[in-house]
Order: structure tokens, then C-alpha cells, then sequence
């Protein structure tokens, strides 16, 4: 029960972030599986009144004001510039802060959707960093995964974006229909000219009953095999550690000073609120929640025409010991300085922390793993196979 007790304390101290989740795309891309409906039918107005409503119910759980804020989706950047702005004015009023106060707040945005008025009205309601959906400089690597943008928009949208913002981060994939290394190099370079601060590099990933799932089963379209795909992987890392990019975690890269501070304390175990439908919430130390994908049952839950906190709009999910043991190293083994071990030790027991680093030895002894400064972590060869060398630490 101390020990507990002192966990819960040490997590209360932890700053804590809030994600918002915006339910609505113009069009669904084919790997996706994130929740998300046609934006003709949304009522921005409710929406916003919605998510301040949950806001306000719940708003004490992480246990004070956010210190990021990161506004996802779906399409945030759809969002007509008064209804961005009423939402941002009610979580500084609700959540008790201000964008002065944060250490950071980020909206994603595909390249369609920049313009100069949405920056600046962006940038008055307090964003500090802009992440946007680049995917790949390929027109024709666009088009089989249904994005929506050609490589001149996106070149057009960051010219724009550089204007208002000096922390930009841009996301791409590798393993698309028909990619080449060539054509991801191409990529890259396209990438390194803009020089974005952040750069998310992320391998498609085939999840169950999406399009592009579909697609494959059927022989549609064909894809870069596994072996290409750890090659891509390779030339991306070189070419961004080359340029200046440190990879801070499995899938992101960073200059110094810019690595994502909302996403690092996801991987670090911080409290975070989530809102919105799909949106998931941690306390810090074994609770879980996650809202239900029922969007209309959540606007009809949260509007200011009928708001009412009598049952939480939640599921929730209380972890074992065991489980947050495999969910400590599952995160912080994605980031490159790993493990700390003593950390773990002083969580879980000495007697867990030795069967982790005997458990680590088959790895050691290979090259997948390593062991500096009291840290256990992947390296490059432990990172093509990082599944694999992370479940087999759990013991």
C-alpha cells in the first residue's frame, strides 16, 4: 500500500497533457483506422459545445491544468476558423491555463487545408506547433492510399505554415503500393529541402478489416516486402541522422531542442485527459479510460441542450501489477534512451528488474539490445525486430 500510495503521489506530480479528439475527415484514407465520419454532416457548433461539456466533467481527473495539448483526429484543421477558436477560448476558461502558460500545443493538418487566415487564427488561439500529413512527395503513392493532396500542395502548405510557425513537424510513411527506395528518397530529400523541425516516419501497418487490408488480400495492389521495408527504414534513419535529426523514439526524428513534448510524456507514463469520441485518458499510474465511437450518443451526451454527469460516458480499465509492468517497458523501449532500470526496480522490485536483465541477455548477446547509464535500449538491429525483443522481456 505505500508503495502505491508513493506511486500515485509521484504521478499527481507528473505534468499532465489533454488530447482532444476531432471526429470528422472530408475523405477516409485507405489504411486508417482511427474514428472518424464525413465532415458534410458535422455541426461544428455542437461539436465544440460537446467537447467543452466533457471537458468540464472531467476536467480534474490528471489532477491540474494540462501542460500540453494536442488536438487530433480525424481532420483538425477542417475546422472553420470561429469554431477553432471558441474551442480553444473554452479550454483556456475551462481547463484553467492559457497558450502563454503550455509548453506545448499542437494541431495536425493535412496540406488542403492551409491557408493564411487558418494560421493566423491558429496561431492567435495559442498553437505552437502545426504537425502535418505529408506521407509521401509521390503523386501516385498519394493517390493508392487515398490522400487527398498532391506533393505541390504540400510544399505550397508549409511555405505558408513557416510564415506563422517556427516548430513544424511533418509525418511520412514508407512500404506504400508501388514505393521504391528511390521514390522514397525522393521523399526524403523533398522533406530535408523544407527542413521541418520533427519529422514522423511511420511503416504502414495493415490494420484488420481497413481498405488497404482488403486491398492486399485481394492481390489489388502489390507492396514493398519486409526485407525492402527494413532497407527503407535504414536509408530513412541515415539520411535524417545525416541532416541533423536525432530519433529520439522508434518513429521520430528531431532536432535538438524539438522533440514532441505531449507525445514523449505519453511514452514516459505522465497522466493525460483524453475528449471525444474514441479519445483515451490515463491517471498516471493504473487507470484507463477510453470514450466509445457513438458519436451521435456523445453529442447528445455533452451538448450544452442536454449535458448531464450522472454515468460516465466512459470505459474503464483498472491494470494490474503485471500489466503495467509490460506496459513500462513496451513504452519506454520505444524511446531511444530505454528502460531505466532502477526506475523499474524501484516499481516493480528487485527481484522483477533482475529477471528483466536476465531476460535481456539472449538480446545482449546478439546486438539487439544494449546497456548504458543504467538503461536498457534497442538498437538499430533491436528496433527491426522491436515486437519481438519487447514481449520477450516481459518474462
Amino acid at each position: 500500500m505505500d508503495k502505491d500510495r508513493s506511486i500515485i503521489e509521484e504521478a499527481g506530480s507528473k505534468p499532465s497533457g489533454l488530447y482532444i479528439h476531432i471526429p470528422f475527415c472530408r475523405g477516409k484514407c485507405l489504411y486508417c483506422d482511427f474514428f472518424s465520419g464525413g465532415d458534410a454532416l458535422a455541426d461544428w457548433g455542437t461539436l465544440v459545445d460537446s467537447l467543452l461539456g466533457e471537458l468540464a466533467e472531467r476536467v480534474a481527473e490528471p489532477g491540474g491544468s494540462p501542460d500540453t495539448i494536442y488536438i487530433g483526429g480525424g481532420t483538425p484543421s477542417l475546422m472553420p476558423r470561429d469554431a477553432f477558436e471558441s474551442l480553444a477560448e473554452g479550454i483556456w476558461e475551462v481547463a484553467g491555463c492559457q497558450g502563454s502558460s503550455l509548453s506545448e500545443f499542437t494541431i495536425e493538418v493535412n496540406p488542403e487545408d492551409v491557408n493564411e487566415e487558418k494560421c493566423m487564427t491558429w496561431r492567435r488561439s495559442g498553437v505552437s506547433r502545426v504537425s502535418m500529413g505529408v506521407q509521401s512527395l509521390s503523386d501516385n503513392e498519394l493517390r493508392r492510399i487515398g490522400r487527398r493532396h498532391d506533393s505541390a500542395s504540400v510544399f505550397k502548405a508549409y511555405d505558408i505554415l513557416r510564415k506563422h510557425f517556427d516548430n513544424v513537424t511533418c509525418d511520412l510513411m514508407f512500404g506504400l503500393p508501388g514505393q521504391t527506395l528511390g521514390s522514397l528518397r525522393e521523399t526524403i530529400d523533398g522533406i530535408l529541402s523544407m527542413s521541418p523541425e520533427h519529422v514522423s516516419a511511420y511503416s504502414l501497418m495493415f490494420e484488420d478489416k481497413t481498405p488497404i487490408s482488403i486491398l492486399r488480400e485481394s492481390g489489388r495492389l502489390t507492396f514493398p516486402s519486409e526485407e525492402d521495408c527494413v532497407e527503407m527504414w535504414r536509408v530513412l534513419s541515415e539520411c535524417l541522422g545525416n541532416s541533423g535529426y536525432n530519433r529520439y523514439e522508434i518513429s521520430n526524428y528531431a532536432k535538438p531542442g524539438y522533440e514532441s513534448v505531449h507525445n514523449r510524456r505519453y511514452w514516459l507514463g505522465n497522466p493525460y485527459l483524453g475528449i471525444g469520441p474514441s479519445a483515451h485518458s490515463y491517471d498516471g499510474v493504473c487507470v484507463r479510460r477510453s470514450n466509445p465511437t457513438r458519436l451521435r450518443e456523445y453529442l447528445e451526451r455533452f451538448s450544452n441542450r442536454a449535458r448531464s454527469g450522472d454515468v460516465p460516458f466512459y470505459d474503464e480499465e483498472t491494470l494490474c501489477m503485471a500489466e503495467r509492468e509490460e506496459e513500462m517497458i513496451m513504452l519506454r523501449m520505444r524511446m531511444r534512451e530505454g528502460l531505466n532500470v532502477g526506475e523499474f526496480s524501484g516499481m516493480f522490485g528487485d527481484e522483477r528488474a533482475h529477471r528483466l536483465i536476465r531476460s535481456s541477455r539472449r538480446y545482449m548477446d546478439t546486438g539487439c539490445l544494449g546497456y548504458r547509464d543504467g538503461h536498457l535500449f534497442l538498437t538499430d538491429d533491436g528496433i527491426m525486430i522491436a515486437d519481438e525483443v519487447i514481449v520477450s522481456l516481459f518474462g
